[in-house]
């Protein structure tokens, strides 16, 4: 197979992971550089939370609605990503600790886009407002009783007719056979949360 299109993959030991979590609840950040890591979304053994990196750390959803929230620690997360415009770090639990991976884009030499990424927009669960703004978060719910805890500000007005307004921006990258030509997914990251405004 060719090498990934349009992105560099650098993968994180465990020193270097435990360096991004440290760097998520309190710590210094870690020397990986800046890419433009702007939100976080952290499953854990007990819930999800969602960040925003703002005034030189985290923000995490856990703060103002704890009992929805984890704080994500060493023994509750399963698998965190830090992302933004330009890359994603993924972190996930294995049965020998933490591994991750360092997901950034490679641009064209013009400084433009990578080339063949494909974005797709997925629509986030909430079509209702549960709770807040507060903090810079918004507890949004459906009516299957699920909810969650967003890094943005939502207003009833946002939700009306039953909307469903939130989403994820993902954007994947392909290799290609040289042999049969086919091509695949060889990499998926997350790029932004946002409010589709209509």
């Amino acid at each position: 197979m060719n090498p990934l299109q349009g992105c560099n993959i650098e993968p994180l030991d465990l020193e270097a992971c435990d360096q991004v979590l440290d760097w998520i609840v309190k710590g210094p950040k870690p020397s990986r550089g800046d890419d433009g890591l702007t939100w976080l979304l952290a499953h854990c053994r007990d819930g999800v939370t969602w960040g925003r990196y703002e005034n030189s750390r985290w923000m995490l959803s856990s703060g103002p609605f704890p009992d929805l929230c984890p704080i994500p620690s060493r023994e509750n997360l399963l698998e965190v990503r830090l992302f933004g415009e330009r890359g994603e770090i993924l972190i996930w639990r294995t049965d020998k600790g933490f591994q991750g991976r360092h997901l950034t884009d490679r641009l064209k030499q013009n400084g433009k886009s990578p080339d063949w990424p494909d974005d797709e927009v997925r629509i986030l669960l909430g079509d209702r407002l549960m709770g807040g703004p507060k903090d810079g978060f918004t507890r949004v719910g459906a009516a299957s009783g699920m909810q969650q805890a967003v890094p943005l500000i939502c207003r009833n007005e946002d939700f009306a007719r039953g909307r469903w307004p939130l989403r994820l921006r993902v954007r994947h990258y392909f290799e290609q056979d040289p042999q049969t030509g086919a091509v695949r997914v060889a990499a998926t990251r997350l790029v932004d949360i946002f409010k589709e405004v209509r």
